[in-house]
């Protein structure tokens, strides 16, 4: 069939268009990409700033806070909308700081996500998202414990994951069933207090997820609590005030 010369025209224009489709089809990621890498770098500036003129680490957690987040947070948050999985250090260090500024609600979530999109934790956490998370809301959970202040919804959230989903270390494992036992046996000023239990109830099941630490690692550190507890026991069955 020969083309007469107008829909050779036509043709040619099409074929041009689609070239151009194509060209800025694969400019697009280019473009990202670079601009990613600018501000990876323009983050790997501030993070140098943030330890040369900080000492302090209250300063430093400060700064994050005011400065740094606000300022990243929306790349971040872009990121995790994508869906997309890659290594992105500007979402994984953002991440890093919602913890150290103790955004616990938004730092569990976007960590959570960050397991289910297999996005790597940045180059200085030598570990993965499930233990660093475990780590963070562990301690977060220990020095708010010995305030008598609450750990919840925090604790458990993440506590239901480390004993039931993630594939993490026993010795981890083990610290938080020492800790959720322990919490049992507090008094209202955050001291573990066992000669203060007044409830049979209460120290049996304390005991059980104290048992359940020893037995995910034998070194959980619970032996001596469990006796204190069973003395207790006996004190409360017997009549006797321990």
């Amino acid at each position: 069939m020969r083309l007469s010369p107008g829909m050779r025209d036509n043709l040619a224009k099409r074929h041009q268009v689609s070239i151009a489709t194509a060209d800025q089809q694969t400019a697009v990621p280019q473009a990202s990409a670079d601009s990613l890498h600018l501000k990876i770098v323009e983050l790997d500036q501030d993070r140098a700033e943030l330890r040369a003129r900080f000492t302090r680490v209250a300063d430093r957690v400060e700064h994050k806070r005011m400065v740094l987040i606000p300022k990243y947070a929306p790349l971040a948050e872009q990121f995790l909308a994508s869906g997309k999985s890659y290594d992105n250090p500007v979402f994984s260090t953002v991440l890093v700081w919602l913890f150290d500024v103790g955004e616990l609600e938004k730092a569990i979530d976007w960590c959570l996500k960050s397991i289910e999109l297999d996005v790597p934790t940045p180059d200085y956490i030598k570990r993965g998202w499930p233990t660093f998370c475990a780590d963070q809301v562990l301690e977060w959970a220990e020095a708010n414990a010995k305030h008598g202040n609450s750990v919840e919804p925090y604790f458990s959230q993440v506590a239901d994951k480390v004993t039931t989903t993630w594939k993490i270390h026993e010795q981890i494992v083990a610290k938080f069933y020492k800790f959720k036992g322990l919490q049992l046996l507090r008094n209202e000023d955050g001291d573990i207090a066992i000669t203060s239990v007044g409830s049979v109830e209460t120290l049996n099941k304390a005991k059980a997820i104290l048992k359940q630490a020893e037995d995910v690692y034998a070194k959980a550190g619970v032996a001596s609590n469990i006796k204190k507890i069973d003395a207790r026991i006996r004190a409360l069955e017997t009549g006797k005030n321990l």
